[in-house]
Protein backbone atom coordinates (compact mmCIF):
# COMPACT_ATOMS: atom_id res chain seq x y z
CA UNK A 1 0.00 0.00 0.00
CA UNK A 2 3.01 2.41 0.96
CA UNK A 3 4.66 1.73 -2.76
CA UNK A 4 1.15 2.54 -4.88
CA UNK A 5 1.02 5.52 -2.46
CA UNK A 6 4.39 6.67 -3.10
CA UNK A 7 3.82 5.95 -6.50
CA UNK A 8 1.37 8.01 -6.61
CA UNK A 9 2.81 10.97 -4.82
CA UNK A 10 5.78 11.33 -7.20
CA UNK A 11 3.60 10.78 -10.33
CA UNK A 12 2.22 13.70 -9.55
CA UNK A 13 5.13 15.77 -8.69
CA UNK A 14 6.20 14.81 -11.98
CA UNK A 15 3.29 16.23 -13.77
CA UNK A 16 3.28 19.60 -11.62
CA UNK A 17 7.21 19.79 -12.15
CA UNK A 18 6.81 19.27 -16.25
CA UNK A 19 4.35 22.05 -16.17
CA UNK A 20 6.19 24.02 -14.04
CA UNK A 21 8.68 23.65 -16.61
CA UNK A 22 6.92 24.21 -19.80
CA UNK A 23 5.07 27.35 -18.64
CA UNK A 24 8.92 29.17 -17.35
CA UNK A 25 10.52 28.04 -20.90
CA UNK A 26 7.14 30.04 -22.36
CA UNK A 27 7.65 33.23 -20.68
CA UNK A 28 11.23 32.79 -21.20
CA UNK A 29 10.87 32.68 -25.15
CA UNK A 30 8.31 35.72 -24.74
CA UNK A 31 11.02 37.61 -23.04
CA UNK A 32 13.56 36.72 -25.10
CA UNK A 33 11.26 37.30 -28.22
CA UNK A 34 10.34 40.81 -27.10
CA UNK A 35 14.03 41.89 -27.95
CA UNK A 36 17.41 43.16 -27.21
CA UNK A 37 16.20 46.94 -26.86
CA UNK A 38 13.10 45.44 -24.16
CA UNK A 39 13.64 45.50 -20.78
CA UNK A 40 11.67 42.71 -18.76
CA UNK A 41 9.02 44.42 -16.07
CA UNK A 42 6.63 41.88 -15.07
CA UNK A 43 4.38 38.41 -17.10
CA UNK A 44 0.98 37.89 -16.94
CA UNK A 45 0.29 33.99 -17.39
CA UNK A 46 -2.94 33.04 -18.97
CA UNK A 47 -4.80 29.84 -19.19
CA UNK A 48 -8.35 29.75 -20.17
CA UNK A 49 -10.92 27.52 -20.94
CA UNK A 50 -13.64 27.74 -24.15
CA UNK A 51 -16.45 30.04 -23.32
CA UNK A 52 -19.82 29.63 -25.55
CA UNK A 53 -20.53 34.04 -25.03
CA UNK A 54 -16.88 34.97 -26.62
CA UNK A 55 -16.95 39.23 -26.29
CA UNK A 56 -15.26 40.83 -23.24
CA UNK A 57 -12.01 39.60 -22.59
CA UNK A 58 -12.15 37.30 -19.89
CA UNK A 59 -8.82 37.59 -17.68
CA UNK A 60 -8.26 41.14 -16.30
CA UNK A 61 -5.78 43.22 -14.36
CA UNK A 62 -4.49 45.83 -13.65
CA UNK A 63 -0.69 47.56 -13.76
CA UNK A 64 1.02 51.13 -13.62
CA UNK A 65 2.04 52.66 -16.30
CA UNK A 66 4.76 55.90 -16.46
CA UNK A 67 4.42 59.24 -18.68
CA UNK A 68 7.00 59.23 -21.54
CA UNK A 69 7.49 55.53 -21.44
CA UNK A 70 7.82 53.03 -23.99
CA UNK A 71 6.43 49.99 -23.26
CA UNK A 72 6.09 46.64 -25.43
CA UNK A 73 3.40 44.11 -24.33
CA UNK A 74 4.47 40.40 -25.94
CA UNK A 75 1.66 38.00 -25.97
CA UNK A 76 3.06 33.81 -26.96
CA UNK A 77 0.77 30.88 -26.82
CA UNK A 78 1.52 27.29 -25.95
CA UNK A 79 1.37 25.04 -28.73
CA UNK A 80 -2.15 23.48 -27.67
CA UNK A 81 -3.30 26.52 -27.70
CA UNK A 82 -6.55 26.47 -30.32
CA UNK A 83 -7.02 30.64 -30.44
CA UNK A 84 -4.64 32.93 -30.42
CA UNK A 85 -3.65 35.39 -27.50
CA UNK A 86 -4.69 39.05 -27.54
CA UNK A 87 -4.33 41.81 -25.15
CA UNK A 88 -6.85 44.86 -25.15
CA UNK A 89 -5.60 47.74 -22.96
CA UNK A 90 -7.25 50.60 -21.73
CA UNK A 91 -6.56 53.92 -19.65
CA UNK A 92 -8.43 54.84 -16.22
CA UNK A 93 -11.28 56.23 -18.17
CA UNK A 94 -12.40 53.01 -19.23
CA UNK A 95 -11.26 54.18 -22.77
CA UNK A 96 -9.24 51.52 -25.50
CA UNK A 97 -6.10 52.96 -26.12
CA UNK A 98 -4.33 49.78 -27.71
CA UNK A 99 -5.13 46.54 -29.32
CA UNK A 100 -3.23 43.71 -30.32
CA UNK A 101 -6.33 42.61 -32.18
CA UNK A 102 -7.44 44.28 -35.30
CA UNK A 103 -11.20 43.51 -35.19
CA UNK A 104 -11.59 44.67 -38.85
CA UNK A 105 -9.12 41.99 -40.58
CA UNK A 106 -9.20 40.03 -37.13
CA UNK A 107 -5.58 39.37 -37.18
CA UNK A 108 -3.76 39.38 -34.48
CA UNK A 109 -0.01 40.92 -33.51
CA UNK A 110 2.42 38.91 -31.59
CA UNK A 111 3.42 42.09 -29.91
CA UNK A 112 2.74 45.49 -29.80
CA UNK A 113 4.55 49.18 -28.43
CA UNK A 114 2.84 51.58 -26.70
CA UNK A 115 4.09 55.13 -25.49
CA UNK A 116 2.25 56.68 -22.76
CA UNK A 117 1.32 59.98 -22.79
CA UNK A 118 -0.42 59.83 -19.46
CA UNK A 119 0.80 58.13 -16.01
CA UNK A 120 -1.88 56.02 -14.31
CA UNK A 121 -3.47 52.85 -13.59
CA UNK A 122 -4.40 50.88 -16.66
CA UNK A 123 -6.28 47.71 -17.37
CA UNK A 124 -4.95 45.15 -19.17
CA UNK A 125 -7.70 42.26 -20.58
CA UNK A 126 -5.97 38.77 -22.19
CA UNK A 127 -8.34 36.57 -23.74
CA UNK A 128 -7.99 34.19 -27.24
CA UNK A 129 -9.78 34.94 -30.16
CA UNK A 130 -13.19 33.39 -30.65
CA UNK A 131 -13.51 32.34 -27.00
CA UNK A 132 -11.18 29.39 -27.99
CA UNK A 133 -9.57 27.93 -24.91
CA UNK A 134 -5.78 28.20 -24.88
CA UNK A 135 -2.79 29.07 -22.53
CA UNK A 136 -0.01 31.77 -22.81
CA UNK A 137 1.75 33.99 -21.64
CA UNK A 138 1.85 38.15 -21.76
CA UNK A 139 4.91 39.82 -21.09
CA UNK A 140 5.67 43.81 -20.72
CA UNK A 141 8.47 45.37 -20.84
CA UNK A 142 10.44 48.90 -20.99
CA UNK A 143 11.82 49.97 -24.26
CA UNK A 144 15.13 51.73 -23.63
Amino acid sequence: MKLYLSLIIMMITACITAYGQSSELLVSNCVQNAGPDARYLKDFRIQLGKTDNPGEPRYKTQMSLWKNTKYRFSLCNSEDSEGLLYLNLKDDANKMVLSSLDPETGKTYAFIDFICNKSGIYQLSFDFTGGLKGSGVGVVSMIK
